[in-house]
């Protein structure tokens, strides 16, 4: 049986069959290039308005594999210290077998506790959508000898169509050198599945932060340089995932390698190491291009060729006149010294 019809029965069974299922919410390589899925917190953490594009190939070597797609927009009002955003994800396994659509409204509050420290809670609202086509399933019982398909009639295959509201919330503390935050996704429990048994999206928190540090501060005629650290670690039922890394920043480039595992936490005979992570960031203008390559470390490391992920950023409608200096986070725009001379707020906001 060619390995892309298992890959797609693995998908379908393991998603809406007869066993209680549990199912893992999609996760981006340049998490701060796709900053409002990571955590509602980050929403309108930019100078004026910022629209961004993501775009992840996931196991490139298996063909009709994942798919995941991203396009947000946010803004940051200063006279109200809030930010508002949009999100919508689409999220493609098996080429359109089974598809997650998500559109969701973002909002963050920004609290100043402390000259050049800030809070920022946030929350999410989101509406779901899970498609599952076994119309154009193909199963095992489906192969010829020869690999060829044959009609089968054991098998009733329909379309199963689910939709939701869901809920996420988020706090965040930072300041031009750190940032540490935590973020709870799939607050609303539904049931999505395609039979008479349980299956739907377990409760996933996220924790992250990191810590950035200058070793040459800008002039008046070049940017700063910097080194980041920074980690991101999730939870959601029995699976648990943690990326750690650092950031080289040296404008216009910004160079990133992070791993993927937890070697300590493996068990049932399998080693919990994904891959390493390999990404470049251009600042352009006021945009920013970035890729990523997942170099996988795992057993699939023969057979995925491991994932590709484009993003693309582009901010407008920022200030002119005075600039805020680069904050901690990476992603961000090109530093820059001044404030934004707001009347608002006894300080500009530091970070992008």
């Amino acid at each position: 049986m060619p390995v892309r019809y298992l890959v797609i029965c693995i998908i379908a069974f393991c998603s809406f069959t007869s066993v209680l299922v549990k199912a893992q919410d999609v996760s981006f390589s340049q998490m701060y290039a796709t900053p409002l899925y990571l955590s509602p917190s980050f929403t309108g953490l930019t100078d004026g308005t910022r629209a961004s594009l993501t775009y992840r190939d996931q196991w490139p070597g298996i063909p009709r594999t994942f798919r995941s797609y991203a396009v947000s927009a946010d803004h940051f009002f200063d006279e109200y210290s809030s930010g508002l955003g949009l999100l919508i994800m689409r999220d493609d396994a098996g080429n359109g077998l089974l598809v997650r659509q998500d559109i969701s409204l973002l909002y963050a509050y920004e609290i100043e506790v402390m000259r050049g420290l800030y809070v920022r809670p946030g929350i999410e609202f989101m509406y779901k959508e899970r498609n599952l086509d076994l119309l154009n399933a193909i199963f095992p019982s489906d192969q010829g000898s020869e690999g060829g398909s044959i009609p089968s009639g054991s098998v009733d295959n329909q379309e199963f169509n689910h939709s939701q509201f869901d809920a996420a919330a988020s706090a965040m503390i930072y300041s031009d050198d750190f940032w540490f935050g935590v973020g709870f996704h799939n607050i609303v429990k539904n049931d999505i599945a395609a039979t008479d048994m349980e299956s739907f999206n377990d409760f996933r928190t996220a924790v992250y932060g990191g810590y950035k540090y200058r070793y040459k501060d800008r002039m008046r005629r070049s940017d700063e340089q910097s080194i980041t650290l920074a980690f991101n670690y999730r939870m959601q039922a029995h699976f648990s995932q943690l990326d750690i890394g650092t950031y080289w920043y040296i404008n216009p480039m910004e160079l990133g390698l992070w791993y993927r595992g937890i070697p300590f936490a493996s068990g049932g005979g399998l080693e919990n190491q994904d891959g390493l992570i390999f990404i470049l960031g251009i600042n352009l203008g006021n945009a920013r291009l970035g890729y990523s390559y997942d170099w996988t470390l795992s057993e699939l490391s023969g057979y995925s060729n491991g994932a590709n992920e484009l993003t693309l950023t582009w901010r407008f409608n920022t200030s002119v006149k005075k600039k805020k200096s680069r904050g901690a986070i990476p992603c961000s725009a090109p530093g820059m010294t001044g404030s934004s001379g707001s009347k608002y707020r006894r300080r500009s906001r530091t970070i992008f």
